[in-house]
C-alpha cells in the first residue's frame, strides 16, 4: 500500500514536472487560479512562482494569515485574472517545489512582478542566480517604501538593535541569530534598522526572523543615506 502511495506521487510529481518544462518562453497563457501573491495556477495543476519578490502569507492550515496577504492576493488576481499572461524566465526554470519559475508580463508589457512592488504588496527577494530583472525590481520596492504604501505604511518596529546582512545571498539576520556564525566576517552588512535592510535589497532570514511583520518597520529619517 505504501509503496503504491509513494509512487503515484511520483508520477504525479513527474507528471507536473513535465507540464511545466512544456511552458515556452514567451508563451502566451491563461490563469486557472490565483493561489496567492506570488503564486499562481496554469491548469493541469501548473504552478508559476513569481520571480524576485514575497508577498504575505494567506491563512492557510498550519499559519494565520500575515498583514496585507489578502491584499495581495486579489491585486493579483486584478492584474492576472482577467487577460493572458506572458512568461519570461531567469536561469533556473524550477523552484524545489517544482514550481515554474518566472517573471509574468501583461498584454501592456508591464511586469506584474514589479507591480505588485511598486503598490507595497510584497517585497524583494534576491536570490541567485535568477536576478535578471533584480535591480528594477528593487527600484519598484524603494518606490513603494517612499510613498508608504502597502505593507511600507506604518512606520513603528517592534524589535530594536543590530541586524545582520548576509552581502552574498541578501538575507537578514537577528544579531544573535545562530545562523550568523556561518557567515563569512567579511559578507557581514551591519543595519541599525530593518527598514534600511529592505532598501538596500535584503530580505528576511526565515531562521532568524520567522515572525516578522513589514508592516512594523520604522523608517530611517528620509531620504535615506545613498
Amino acid at each position: 500500500m505504501l509503496r503504491a502511495k509513494a509512487r503515484s506521487l511520483t508520477l504525479s510529481f513527474l507528471a507536473l514536472l513535465f507540464w511545466n518544462a512544456s511552458l515556452s518562453a514567451g508563451e502566451w497563457v491563461r490563469i486557472t487560479r490565483v493561489a496567492d501573491g506570488d503564486t499562481v495556477e496554469l491548469g493541469y495543476g501548473r504552478r508559476v512562482r513569481y520571480i524576485g519578490l514575497n508577498a504575505p502569507e494567506i491563512n492557510h492550515e498550519f499559519n494565520t494569515a500575515e498583514p496585507f496577504g489578502f491584499e495581495a492576493r486579489d491585486r493579483n488576481a486584478v492584474l492576472v485574472g482577467s487577460s493572458k499572461i506572458r512568461l519570461e524566465f531567469d536561469v533556473e526554470r524550477f523552484d524545489a517545489y517544482g514550481r515554474t519559475l518566472a517573471y509574468v508580463f501583461l498584454p501592456d508589457k508591464s511586469l506584474v512582478n514589479e507591480k505588485l512592488l511598486q503598490e507595497g504588496l510584497a517585497y524583494c527577494f534576491y536570490k541567485m542566480p535568477n536576478v535578471k530583472y533584480a535591480d528594477r525590481l528593487l527600484q519598484a520596492q524603494r518606490e513603494a517604501m517612499q510613498a508608504r504604501r502597502g505593507i511600507w505604511k506604518d512606520g513603528r518596529e517592534k524589535e530594536e538593535g543590530r541586524y545582520l546582512g548576509n552581502r552574498n545571498s541578501r538575507r537578514l539576520h537577528l544579531a544573535d541569530c545562530p545562523e550568523v556564525k556561518r557567515v563569512y566576517s567579511r559578507n557581514r552588512v551591519v543595519f541599525a534598522t530593518r527598514w534600511d535592510a529592505f532598501w538596500a535589497g535584503y530580505s528576511p532570514s526565515k531562521e532568524c526572523l520567522p515572525a516578522f511583520g513589514t508592516a512594523t518597520l520604522s523608517p530611517s529619517p528620509w531620504p535615506p543615506p545613498r
